[in-house]
């Protein structure tokens, strides 16, 4: 009787040590558990850190369409950069192309 109350003693403790650890194993690697938290942190991070960017160019698009809906002097500065175009009061001034030699006649 007493080896018996001993095997169910050990069993219980046993069952209880082996519970324990799954609960363990489950909290650590289970759904939810300590890695997906880890995992879940970092991508916040990741997230976050993509927002601020985003929020910095939309700040600087936010300026230039400003810009180009209020300040003249920018839209004629963006046209001259970016088109070519030469304004009325501008002088225009060739010069000769490196290989060139000047018509002797």
């Amino acid at each position: 009787m007493k080896k018996d109350k001993i095997k169910i003693g050990r069993l219980t403790i046993f069952a209880a040590v082996f519970g324990l650890v799954m609960l363990l194993l489950m909290g650590v690697l289970g759904n939810l558990g300590l890695v997906d938290l880890i995992r879940l942190r970092k991508e916040r991070v990741r997230i976050q850190d993509a927002n601020s960017q985003l929020e910095s160019e939309n700040q600087v698009l936010a300026r230039k369409i400003y810009r180009l809906k209020n300040d003249r002097q920018y839209i004629e500065n963006i046209v001259r950069q970016e088109l070519g175009v030469v304004g009325n009061e501008d002088l225009i001034i060739k010069l000769p192309q490196l290989g060139d030699q000047p018509d002797r006649e």
